[in-house]
């Protein structure tokens, strides 16, 4: 379908209203726009949520926040990350909220969605992208378009991601297509619109199967799309492609990754999302 208003106007019939950002997430957001915004009132802001306070913390003290320092507050944890890392680990963490039930397919999707944001984290460092922790929520919600329909389409994005497990030659997109008329980056481009996360990333999300449509920030939704493809690649998620061969990609030639580098941050990924995956996903 050509026309974006009409494909919007078809997604929003099949799935009905987009859940909006959790509230305290949403008032971080709110208050990080402001340059006024002290370390105490994020303080304040994010202490409203004991389990999401807990999930910050924990997040915090992951290896790819707080390598050698033990952060045991919540105002040792803004102070030490900063105010930029704060943000998207807030919204990680008001992110998970959105499962209510982890079973095998949210689970699986959650822990995707989390390796693919440190996986475009760590791609970042190495492309020299400016701001990582964009990359980090570019990757993080990627495939919020699928946690939307699962919450709301269960047992027929349930039935995909069976046939997905079976046969993992089949196109993901294509199925979607078929089953509902749109694709789960096209919603995750809504979701991006109602969340406000801007323009870059609300891209990066629509484009991360085909980045080079990208305009607003191309550098990043290639970083996007070829962290997906690393996390498949790593089998972490629903859909493992452990013979993908990243080199071939047009997103590693774009940001001129040679092999050993892919390698290199394919070996961190699997390494740290592996220790830390209980404190990550949880």
């Amino acid at each position: 379908m050509s026309n974006p208003f009409e494909l919007a106007d078809q997604i929003l019939k099949s799935v009905g209203e987009i859940p909006p950002m959790p509230h305290v997430a949403a008032e971080v957001m709110e208050k990080l726009g402001s340059d006024r915004t002290t370390a105490e009132e994020l303080n304040r802001v994010i202490s409203q949520d004991q389990a999401l306070a807990a999930r910050v913390l924990r997040i915090s003290n992951s290896s790819f926040y707080a390598a050698s320092v033990k952060i045991k507050t919540l105002p040792h944890a803004i102070a030490f990350v900063g105010f930029n890392s704060i943000r998207s680990i807030v919204i990680a963490a008001a992110t998970r909220e959105l499962y209510p039930v982890l079973g095998k397919s949210e689970t699986l999707l959650w822990e995707h969605s989390v390796a693919s944001g440190l996986a475009a984290r760590l791609l970042a460092r190495r492309a020299r992208f400016g701001n990582p922790e964009q990359a980090f929520l570019a990757g993080l919600l990627h495939d919020i378009g699928k946690t939307i329909l699962l919450l709301k389409l269960r047992d027929r994005m349930n039935a995909l991601m069976e046939r997905i497990a079976k046969s993992p030659n089949l196109s993901f997109r294509e199925l979607e297509e078929e089953e509902f008329g749109f694709d789960h980056a096209a919603l995750g481009q809504l979701v991006g619109r109602r969340w406000k996360l801007g323009a870059e990333i609300e891209e990066a999300i629509g484009s991360h199967h085909a980045p080079e449509e990208a305009t607003e920030e191309p550098t990043l939704a290639y970083i996007t799309s070829l962290a997906n493809s690393l996390c498949h690649r790593a089998a972490i998620g629903p859909a493992p492609a452990p013979t993908l061969d990243l080199t071939s990609l047009e997103s590693a030639r774009y940001l001129n990754l040679p092999p050993e580098m892919l390698q290199e941050v394919q070996n961190e990924l699997v390494e740290k999302f592996g220790a830390e995956k209980g404190a990550l996903v949880a």
